[in-house]
């Protein structure tokens, strides 16, 4: 959402007419059959040296062109008599390597998955010549690239419902995207969805005025105060993201083996265009009637949990769960809280299928 475009933006939104569809029942997740438990954290390293590596490499990887002709890379893996098919967004600097478990699991309970880099980021085109920098020119280009993946990818490989599971960034990709393109996605899981940021020491308006200012003044390709290239985090008691030990340093192998899809910290632009968006899609909720399950961190420090209260308060199909001890990283924390995001996340599938 572009920072020109705001007041109009609200004021849209303030005109148009909510949806009118019941309010659906919770899940009872206890009560639904399936797993519990999934890929041990304990043997993330040696599954990583063998299976799980090579089962994820020997995914079909292709690329499609994205908004102003960016590539936009992608993985599918397909599963014999798939139940659906998921599609995989990541948050921001993280690549879908980084999801290879997730995407294991998603497999071994009957789901084809189609994950897609964001562009700037992961395998996609990068922005900007310094290839480090977190840059978007719009939001809405994050948008737009999950929408021709969906059409032109996704939809013409299966017969089946198509979910959308999304981790913070991705998650407001996916909500402002199921505003615009409602049929895309048959139901969605949010993963810490990015609907209201944690701005830290600047509140969230002072923030927005010196990213409004910065970007006015110049293209805001500029990093913003306190980002820059790519730091190697060597620190596990400093985690903001995750309580498991051998998924921290996982992460840290991935980024080691594979230099080239590091991403530093964010430039003056992504804070506009993100805040702005942010702020917009966590109005929608009103608006939308996909089933939709919202994972929320109890202990997240990245993300606020007011907004993705307030947008499943006024959705009637959503459903927001809290994993009280996770950090912002449900699908990469330790096992006793990275089972429970897992299993919510099947069994809210499950059930869509089944509908």
């Amino acid at each position: 959402m572009r920072l020109c475009a705001l007041v109009l933006v609200f004021a849209l939104t303030a005109c148009r007419a909510p949806t009118t569809a019941p309010r659906r029942p919770a899940l009872d997740f206890d009560a639904l059959p399936g797993p519990t438990t999934f890929s041990p954290e304990a043997t993330l390293l040696e599954r990583w040296a063998g299976p799980l590596k090579a089962a994820h490499d020997a995914g079909e990887r292709g690329s499609f062109k994205g908004v102003a002709d960016v590539d936009i890379a992608y993985l599918v893996h397909r599963v014999p008599n798939e139940k659906a098919a998921v599609v995989l967004l990541t948050g921001r600097t993280e690549p879908i390597r980084k999801y290879a478990e997730l995407l294991d699991d998603l497999q071994r309970a009957g789901f084809s998955t189609f994950a897609m880099d964001h562009r700037g980021q992961g395998a996609s085109g990068r922005l900007l010549p310094n290839p480090q920098r977190g840059y978007v020119v719009s939001f809405d280009d994050y948008v737009t690239d999950l929408h021709t993946f969906i059409t032109t990818v996704v939809r013409p490989a299966t017969s089946k419902k198509v979910f959308v599971v999304a981790h913070s960034m991705g998650g407001a990709v996916a909500v402002l995207a199921n505003d615009l393109y409602p049929a895309d996605a048959d139901g969605l899981v949010l993963s810490s969805p990015m609907l209201e940021i944690n701005t830290g020491a600047f509140p969230a308006p002072i923030a927005s005025t010196l990213g409004a200012a910065a970007c006015g003044a110049s293209d805001g390709a500029a990093y913003a105060i306190g980002s820059s290239d790519f730091r190697e985090e060597t620190d596990f008691e400093k985690s903001t993201v995750t309580k498991s030990l051998p998924r921290f340093e996982w992460k840290r192998l991935l980024f080691n083996e594979a230099p080239e899809l590091r991403l530093g910290g964010i430039t003056w632009r992504w804070l506009c265009e993100s805040l702005t968006a942010s702020s917009y899609a966590e109005q929608l909720g009103r608006y939308s009637a996909t089933p939709t399950l919202i994972l929320q961190a109890g202990q997240d420090s990245i993300v606020k949990p007011g907004g993705q209260k307030r947008y499943c308060d006024a959705a009637p199909a959503c459903q927001l769960t809290v994993i009280d001890e996770a950090l912002h990283e449900h699908f990469a924390e330790r096992d006793a809280l990275r089972n429970r995001a897992v299993e919510r996340t099947l069994k809210f599938l499950e059930a869509e299928v089944a509908r």
